[in-house]
């Protein structure tokens, strides 16, 4: 597996999991409040902060008719999917300064784009990569619009089947973009027994790229199994209040605990460590068995389990090399609590 970088940012097997601080768009049309988070984004060590285009409301048609259900912390809230995107539509001029403080802040940042403008705007911008999100897994012109860009493209895999994904994945490297895919379990927030973590190894293995987690899980346990599954990216929402009534706020971890959960990742990253066991040299060997008498043992007399025994330090016979002394006769006189030398025993000459 090649290593991708986001902005200064490496992601691969070889580096500690990468947590991507998800805003979105819960601070709707209000840009400082933006700010604010992505502030104290930074302040809490995250190393890559994210949020979505969204600037223009005709991505969802007018007359569509259609209605959106979100879970929040205390129900469920039913709004029209147009009246949602427009009150979250922000000024391409007011994301410019949200952009323009990533950049002062030295953080790189990504996003989920919607429209061929957005991508324009975004690599303007500096972006550090581009997301696709799972609704826009099929939209392959966008996808090919933003693989020539000449950054790193995230694709949500949720609700799309192998081959689809696939299809993306080729697209974009045709295009000779560093591909990221990430896993996204299901409807926000994702019960426990919906994760399906075992995904994240399939992706691994299937199309050798980073592997990360949209996660929507109303909690931290699961990401830490993640993590331990060799997860590479850790995308997750973060807000001032996740218990307000609002779209995907429900799976957010509050900003007040950004800094301790990315503390307890980057500590579970540590841990995985070599593939095989690093054993410091040399080694101490002292407490392990060598052979003594277990009584007084005459010479002549012949070695077993009944008159043998083991104890630390191995000052003689090791009990690894029982199976050479075993049946054979003593050559000496040994007594009790004695340990039994190479020397100590007959061998035929």
């Amino acid at each position: 597996m090649k290593t991708v970088h986001i902005g200064k940012v490496p992601v691969g097997d070889e580096h500690p999991v990468v947590l991507v601080a998800e805003v979105g768009t819960y601070f709707n049309q209000d840009i400082g409040l933006a700010r604010d988070y992505l502030q104290k984004v930074a302040a809490a060590g995250a190393p890559v902060f994210k949020t979505e285009i969204l600037h223009n409301p005709d991505v969802c048609l007018r007359a569509s008719g259609l209605n959106i259900t979100f879970n929040h912390a205390t129900g469920k809230q039913v709004e029209s999917y147009r009246a949602l995107i427009e009150r979250k539509t922000v000024l391409l001029s007011d994301y410019a300064k949200l952009f323009a403080e990533c950049r002062a802040l030295d953080i790189p940042f990504v996003a989920s784009v919607y429209d061929f403008e957005g991508v324009d705007f975004f690599v303007r911008e500096g972006g550090a990569a581009l997301k696709i999100a799972r609704h826009n897994m099929a939209h392959l012109p966008l996808i090919e619009y933003c693989a020539k860009q000449g950054l790193p493209v995230i694709f949500d895999a949720g609700l799309v089947y192998m081959d689809e994904l696939a299809r993306a994945v080729r697209i974009a490297q045709a295009e000779g973009a560093p591909v990221i895919i990430h896993h996204h379990p299901g409807p926000n927030p994702t019960p426990a027994e919906k994760q399906n973590l075992r995904v994240i190894q399939t992706w691994k293995q299937t199309f050798d790229v980073p592997v990360g987690i949209s996660c929507h899980y109303r909690g931290d346990e699961i990401l830490y199994a993640a993590v331990g599954l060799g997860v590479n990216v850790i995308e997750k929402g973060v807000v001032d209040d996740n218990t307000r009534v609002e779209q995907d706020v429900v799976s957010a971890i509050n900003l007040s605990d950004l800094r301790e959960f990315n503390h307890k990742l980057l500590n579970c990253s540590a841990a995985l460590g070599a593939r095989l066991p690093v054993i410091p040299e040399p080694r101490d060997l002292n407490t392990r068995k060598g052979l003594v008498a277990l009584r007084d043992i005459a010479s002549g007399e012949i070695l077993t389990l009944d008159n043998c025994g083991f104890a630390w330090p191995p000052l003689g016979v090791k009990s690894e090399d029982w199976a050479l002394v075993a049946g054979r006769a003593a050559g000496r006189s040994v007594a009790a609590g004695e340990a039994i030398r190479w020397d100590d025993i007959r061998f035929a000459k």
